[in-house]
């Protein structure tokens, strides 16, 4: 390989939160392809603190598997590719190992500014601890009461002070507002960095009213570390999230990242920076949105955050649970959202204590793998809450979808594809017709750094490796309650299946066994009040379909979901749902 050129042998490792995986790819004759992948423990916690132990044990497994050697004798990546065909040209990283960014906002009003700061915290690896809004203290948060009496700090002020958070974010005003109240707000967090030991002290963002950043960082920059980017708020009717958004990223990489034992040896490695892993997948669902003009939600369902992305062509969004996870964290969640609601998404076939047992298994144990398969059941009904978890709108939620992308541990801990289809469409609520793919590989977001360095080699390693086809659905919107008529008819013509007629009732969901790469013509014809969200001609929906390893999906359950009234009968219902689609 040329300084000039491309690599042409590049190894992908993606660090988890609970594993680290390694894949291989090179050219395969004139295309390239994704060779091999293994796995082993993240090795950032004691004993062992330093990632790139568990990296080089899965790159041993790798050499073992593929028969290349990509180590020296003392442990030491060989780079580049030698002629003989020991070593690889390249490496690149990514990474969700790091514990999130601890924050509290504080601002003017709870309804704009507070409500923009959180939005925006949402798209990055922090967790919000705590919030203020002034318009909601009613002056009791200063120093001195509003009817002029002596008055101590409120209670919110007394909670971010016991925190000790990573980074204090504030917000408020337009820009050529008001200084006066930033101000006092300036005084009350210098006020808390002073109460606290020196090494503890937070650091600043402010992202308010740009005319108060000189006066704001007066009052507080000797005291603690203080940053100012552009106002989440410039106007009363205007949101600019992304300063805010790349400056808790840049914070992050600086305080969390930087701070994973080991990785300045895997940077080191690196032909790029260590990226985080929500950067990463971000690119992928970017490039099958531009790519092929679709609408692309991208889920990731880590050991410790849950992350959805919607990319369009033209537009990406994203947003995190970065304390909601299948493995750290879980007991958490299920003590805040309740047992009984976690516990709706389970088949009535599994024990709610044989399941319990496995979560709190799972949150004591991330590095696990169920095997079992009521330990996979019980996997699935905590993945649906964790990525309920996920703070999208309902309007988001609900935001048409061309494509959905699934990865992390459902998929890696070898899922059944049905179940998989069943999790994409329990939670995230869209309407109208489109595909379901899975991370088969579990280095999904990881091909998102290899673009980096070889564009070429990730384009086709993420079209012909990357993902397989689970199926293809079709969700109407129903005005009819379950089994109180017909929804819709329906006609599926395929080669290999021939000509089936269905009907599908409201409530109901329908599997057209339609296999992987095989297509069909459907005509469907509707019943009154049920919508496809797509243009029909007289009622009628004619369109060629495309299966997969599930195959083709009605499901005409209704949105939201219908849940039944008590905790059994729902658990009767989860369990017919899963009967219906063959998990």
């Amino acid at each position: 390989m040329s300084q000039a050129s491309s690599p042409e042998s590049v190894l992908l490792v993606d660090c988890g939160a609970v594993a680290t995986k390694v894949g291989l790819v090179d050219r395969v004759g004139e295309d390239y392809r994704l060779i091999g992948v293994t796995r082993a423990p993240t090795t950032v916690e004691p004993p062992t603190l330093d990632v790139t132990i568990g990296v080089r044990r899965a790159i041993a497994e790798l050499e073992i598997l593929t028969g290349r050697h990509c180590l020296s004798h003392a442990g030491e990546l060989l780079t580049p590719e030698k002629a003989n065909g020991e070593g690889v040209d390249a490496l690149v990283a990514i990474t969700s190992a790091a514990t999130p960014l601890r924050a509290a906002v504080i601002g003017l009003s709870r309804d704009f500014s507070v409500a923009s700061a959180q939005r925006a915290l949402t798209s990055t690896y922090t967790v919000l601890e705590h919030s203020i809004a002034v318009d909601e203290e009613s002056g009791r948060w200063g120093t001195t009461a509003r009817d002029g009496r002596a008055g101590g700090a409120s209670g919110a002020v007394e909670n971010l002070a016991a925190l000790h958070p990573d980074v204090i974010v504030m917000v408020g005003g337009v820009d050529g507002g008001a200084l006066a109240p930033l101000l006092e707000m300036a005084s009350i967090v210098a006020s808390v960095g002073a109460a606290a030991a020196e090494g503890k002290r937070p650091l600043v963002l402010f992202a308010g009213n740009r005319e108060a950043r000189a006066q704001v960082a007066e009052r507080i920059g000797s005291l603690m570390q203080f940053r100012a980017v552009d106002n989440v708020r410039p106007l009363l009717d205007v949101e600019n999230l992304a300063p805010l958004q790349t400056e808790l990223e840049e914070i992050f990489r600086e305080h969390k990242l930087k701070q994973i034992p080991g990785m300045d040896k895997l940077n080191a490695w690196s032909a790029q920076p260590v990226v985080t892993a929500v950067s990463a997948y971000e690119k992928v669902a970017q490039f099958l949105a531009r790519r092929y003009g679709l609408r692309v939600r991208a889920l990731d369902l880590g050991g410790a955050t849950t992350t959805v992305i919607n990319a369009e062509p033209n537009r990406v969004t994203r947003a995190l649970a970065a304390d909601a996870g299948l493995g750290y964290g879980l007991d958490q969640l299920i003590a805040r959202v309740g047992l009984e609601r976690v516990a709706r998404w389970l088949p009535s076939s599994l024990a709610l204590e044989d399941a319990h047992a496995s979560w709190l298994n799972q949150a004591l144990r991330p590095w696990t793998t169920p095997t079992l398969p009521q330990e996979m059941m019980a996997l699935h009904a905590a993945a649906h809450e964790t990525l309920g978890a996920v703070a999208f709108s309902n309007a988001e939620r609900a935001q048409p979808v061309d494509l959905y992308l699934l990865t992390g541990a459902p998929i890696a801990h070898g899922s059944k594809a049905s179940a998989l289809m069943l999790l994409a469409l329990d939670v995230l609520e869209s309407r109208g017709i489109f595909s379901i793919a899975a991370d088969t590989t579990g280095l999904a977001p990881a091909l998102g750094a290899l673009a980096a360095v070889n564009a070429e080699a990730a384009a086709q390693v993420v079209e012909r490796d990357g993902f397989v086809t689970v199926g293809t659905a079709l969700v109407p919107t129903l005005v009819a309650r379950p089994g109180e008529t017909a929804a819709l008819q329906a006609v599926v013509e395929s080669a290999a299946m021939g000509r089936l007629e269905l009907q599908v009732a409201a409530g109901s969901l329908e599997l057209i066994p339609l296999g992987l790469g095989e297509k069909a013509n459907v005509e469907i014809r509707a019943a009154r009040g049920v919508d496809f969200g797509v243009p029909t001609k007289n009622g009628v929906l004619k369109r060629e379909m495309e299966g997969g390893i599930v195959g083709l999906v009605i499901d005409a359950r209704g949105r939201p979901l219908p849940f039944a009234e008590n905790l059994e009968q729902q658990r009767e219902r989860a369990q017919q749902w899963l009967w219906d689609v063959g998990a």
